[in-house]
């Protein structure tokens, strides 16, 4: 295979990873363009081509593979920028999206607002229709009161229609037919319907997932073709390929069909990029991070799976589909230090981004940042930032932390290490939210590394904690960028079936799993995968009669028998016992849907941009510089080292920095740094007295600012 290469456009910075013939890595940054997202990625590929002394066009003439995570869908959503939608469901059934699930978020607010929906009540229609749920239609299509409310939507200027009803997951004839009828009546109108966005039960659900497909769609599709026509342009020539929610990749055509799976489509390639690092390391129990310039993102690999939830959501709204289970907060590099009416310090959500940027970039920030304390602590060099590429200025970073130090009383050194060790906190609440809020113990993993921050905040979040061991790749400045060259192809098809383990029909199963194992098949070998590159897993969304929610248990190979069914039953009933502490074995099991998902594998790639240095610890010293670290309470003069010239087998006790090109890792004084045969960092923590409790500090560190 030729040159692959993964695009990840963060609030900040839009990552590069290119791998070469041989798999050799490069990251590259540059900053982003949130106005024209898809800029950063031409000025990107022109300053990589010009790097190799080539034109665009010769550069994308050698690229084999080119995948994609863009924030496009996630910030239409949370901007509320979408076109004007309209929605479509079955006469009584309207409100559905302002009723929701019959729960609020927080049932005991009495005062919480109703929901912001996205599609207002005056452009939500409920017509004439019913399907049964085993099918049969009870009562007939009004075409008439379909042609008649289109025509009310087209005076409204409506752009975009979510036809969600009853039942078409078992029989979309009569979506299928409002579709064509928009199609008639409304040609210029993007449509999505239920019964291919998500044909699952749970009618708020899939109707939540289908009007968010109907509201990102049109923009989705509008920047997908710009992307994919500029690269088709200049010598691009193969399908653009784009990181999904679930954590594989799928063709620009495939997400245009079902958007929703394009939200959260950068982060979602976090987690099988600490996969592939953690199995360089022989770990599979792990906590994997991305701090970047606007978020943080953490997710949880067990045993060496990452953890998939039906019950993610944006915006409070669920998305519907199964996908990577990921908790975001606004705490990155550009997220600003303010003081609210309480006089309390605070950091974040809000965030600098790329325009104007924290005030150190010298782009007319004047408010200050997290990348503003690290540069006045001391812990990033203002003339290696992105390799030297890009210089900080110190002065403008004091000069803006002065805006929260002077209120406090604090000079800017102590008002930088207060917001240092709030955003540490505030991470620390995420990962709490993920790992000890589901009876699941942190000290028993490991903390991988990614995003430009990341190295600088791992260890003393993963302290927090009772971690004790961070590994940072060589490409944790693009770790989710790496993630998507990493991150099989894969497509999930999805069959609602209703049935139960005492009645269930084997031969009506074995023909849906069989359907839908040939469709996925043929899918990829469409995309130029061969047989032995592709798998075909299989699950089953089971729960016990009368319970409301499932679980999504795996599904023996080969044709369901009698003895699979009782497999079936039993693997549920495990499942149930470890998740809730018991089980009902003596009673049959439901089954909802059939699912097959599809996997094509790329080619292994290495998590180092080069091997290790060659030289050891003192000889890859670049310099010393003051620098504050908050348990010492002061000052002190610290090593700098090279990252990318330390041999394997060096282990550096802190303090001390390491300097990378695209991120730079903080030792602490308790801690130390190691660096592996395959070019990683490790940073062991030596937990003190007061630390180690799964619950963490972050209530001391509160205090303590």
């Amino acid at each position: 295979m030729g040159i692959r290469v993964g695009v990840d456009i963060g609030g900040t910075f839009t990552d590069f990873i290119i791998a070469d013939e041989t798999g050799a890595l490069h990251v590259y940054k540059t900053p982003s363009t949130p106005k024209a997202p898809e800029r950063a990625i031409v000025t990107g590929l022109e300053e990589l081509a010009a790097e190799g002394g080539q034109t665009v066009q010769e550069y994308l003439a050698g690229v084999d593979l080119f995948i994609h995570g863009t924030t496009i869908a996630t910030n239409t959503v949370i901007q509320r920028n979408g076109p004007r939608t309209a929605a479509i469901h079955t006469k009584g059934f309207r409100d559905i999206l302002f009723l929701r699930d019959g729960f609020k978020p927080d049932r005991y607010d009495l005062h919480m607002p109703p929901p912001d929906d996205f599609v207002p009540r005056y452009l939500r229609a409920g017509i004439d229709e019913r399907v049964l749920y085993t099918g049969d239609v009870e009562r007939p299509l009004d075409e008439d009161m379909v042609r008649e409310t289109l025509r009310g939507f087209r005076e409204e200027g409506v752009e975009a229609i979510a036809v969600s009803l009853l039942w078409s997951m078992v029989n979309p004839a009569h979506e299928e037919r409002v579709e064509a009828l928009i199609r008639e009546e409304l040609p210029d109108v993007y449509v999505a319907t239920s019964a291919q966005i998500l044909p699952a039960i749970r009618e708020y659900a899939r109707s939540c997932a289908t009007v968010l497909s109907a509201y990102v769609g049109p923009v989705l599709g509008r920047y997908l073709t710009k992307v994919a026509g500029y690269l088709r342009d200049n010598g691009y020539r193969y399908d653009l390929l784009i990181m999904q929610i679930t954590g594989g990749s799928a063709s620009g055509a495939e997400i245009e069909k079902r958007p929703v799976l394009a939200i959260g489509s950068g982060p979602a390639a976090g987690p099988p990029a600490g996969l592939v690092v953690g199995e360089t390391q022989g770990e599979r129990n792990l906590m994997v991070i991305d701090m970047g310039g606007t978020s943080f993102e953490v997710s949880t690999i067990t045993d060496g799976a990452f953890t998939m939830s039906r019950d993610m959501e944006i915006e409070g709204v669920p998305l519907g589909v199964a996908a990577v289970d990921m908790q975001s907060v606004g705490a990155g590099g550009g997220s600003i230090a303010w003081i609210d009416d309480g006089g309390m310090l605070r950091v974040g959500p809000r965030s600098a981004g790329a325009d104007p940027g924290p005030a150190c970039y010298g782009q007319g920030g004047t408010e200050p940042t997290v990348t503003d304390a690290n540069v006045i602590l001391g812990y990033l060099n203002p003339g290696f930032f992105l390799g030297g590429r890009m210089p900080l200025d110190r002065a403008l970073a004091e000069q803006a932390m002065e805006r929260v130090a002077t209120p406090l009383g604090l000079d800017v050194t102590e008002a930088a290490a207060a917001v240092y060790r709030i955003v540490n906190t505030n991470m620390v609440g995420a990962m709490r939210a993920v790992s000890v809020m589901r009876g699941v113990d942190p000290r028993e993993y490991t903390v991988i590394v990614g995003g430009g921050a990341g190295g600088t905040h791992a260890a003393k979040i993963a302290e927090e904690l009772g971690m004790r061991k961070v590994i940072c790749p060589q490409v944790a400045g693009g770790l989710c960028a790496y993630g998507m060259l990493v991150a099989d192809v894969r497509h999930t098809h999805l069959t609602t079936h209703p049935t139960s383990t005492a009645t269930l029909d084997i031969d009506r199963v074995n023909e849906i799993l069989a359907g839908m194992e040939r469709d996925a098949a043929a899918q990829l070998a469409a995309q130029g995968f061969t047989p032995e590159q592709i798998t075909l897993t299989r699950f089953a969304d089971a729960k016990y009669p009368y319970q409301i929610n499932e679980l999504m248990i795996p599904l023996p190979s080969g044709e369901i028998t009698a003895e699979a069914v009782e497999l079936i039953a039993t693997t549920f009933h495990d499942d149930h016992e470890r998740l809730y502490t018991y089980c009902v074995r003596e009673m049959p099991v439901d089954v909802n849907a059939w699912r097959v998902t599809a996997t094509g594998r790329l080619p292994d790639l290495p998590a180092s941009t080069k091997a290790a240095g060659g030289s050891g610890g003192g000889e890859a010293v670049k310099e010393t510089r003051d620098v504050y670290f908050p348990e010492l309470g002061h000052r002190v003069e610290t090593p700098v080292y090279d990252g990318e010239a330390l041999a394997a087998g060096t282990r550096i006790e802190g303090p001390a920095i390491a300097e990378l090109p695209t991120t730079t890792l903080v030792v602490a004084p308790d801690h130390a740094l190691s660096v592996s045969e395959t070019g990683s960092f490790t940073i062991d923590i030596s937990q003190t007295v007061g630390a180690g409790s799964p619950a963490g500090r972050g209530e001391e560190a509160v205090t303590q600012v």
